[in-house]
């Protein structure tokens, strides 16, 4: 691939399998995590990431100062960060939705606004969002479904924006991705949830880090290079039942 590029939340779930592939494909990825045991993890299954441990929102500058360390140029930007908390929206604390907003959209804000002036010659940016932005069937969440709708609005927008870059601005909407995050969701005692949620998925299973790696991999390269503006279900076709 030949490119340089940062995947924020690069350590676990998606973003260490976009990271992977991306390395894989040889890239120069520089990537960020949260915790310590993630970063060894990865690292472990390649040394050859550039992986700094941040916690977001707090470290935005470090890590707005590491990623220009690390490099004077960028080809592209991964944001793949991201925390939820399921509540209802009669209990729902302030501290979570601001911390999940901060996180999940504010972090990715400032991050690509702050590094724009290292994309050279155009590239490519992938947020990604969710099928919650559309859907809420299953753990209550509305404060997680406002950041992933509010992912699909900034898309929209800075493919407008950005287009007199030549940069490309897309996002992606997992469905069930079988990750860190999701892990609980496949213990036993969800069985009979889980089921019932793949019954309304046609493929009827869920999707790995891997497949959503390989989406988000395609739309940074030069082969997406007229692929601008939008948001792509990668659902296994929830989205269609």
């Amino acid at each position: 691939m030949g490119k340089s590029i940062l995947v924020v939340g690069g350590s676990s779930g998606i973003g260490r399998a976009t990271s992977l592939l991306l390395d894989n494909l040889g890239a120069k990825v520089i990537a960020t995590g949260r915790t310590k045991k993630h970063i060894d993890e990865t690292l472990r299954l390649s040394a050859r990431i550039v992986l700094g441990q941040f916690n977001l929102p707090y470290d935005i500058n470090e890590l707005l100062n590491w990623v220009k360390e690390k490099t004077d140029s960028l080809n592209g930007i991964v944001f793949s960060q991201g925390v939820i908390f399921t509540e209802p929206f009669e209990t729902f604390r302030d501290h979570e939705l601001e911390s999940m907003w901060k996180i999940n959209v504010e972090s990715s804000f400032k991050i690509l606004r702050d590094l724009l002036p290292l994309f050279k010659n155009g590239g490519s940016v992938v947020f990604v969002s969710s099928i919650d932005a559309f859907f809420g069937e299953r753990e209550p969440s509305s404060g997680y479904a406002l950041t992933k709708s509010a992912i699909i609005g900034l898309t929209n927008a800075l493919a407008y924006e950005l287009g007199k870059y030549k940069i490309r601005v897309n996002s992606i909407l997992p469905g069930l991705i079988r990750t860190n995050m999701t892990e609980d969701f496949f213990k036993s005692e969800f069985d009979s949830v889980r089921e019932e949620f793949l019954r309304r998925v046609p493929l009827g299973r869920e999707g790995s880090p891997t497949e959503v790696a390989k989406l988000i991999t395609f739309l940074l390269s030069d082969d997406a290079s007229y692929i601008t503006g939008d948001s792509i279900f990668i659902d296994g076709g929830y989205h269609t039942a």
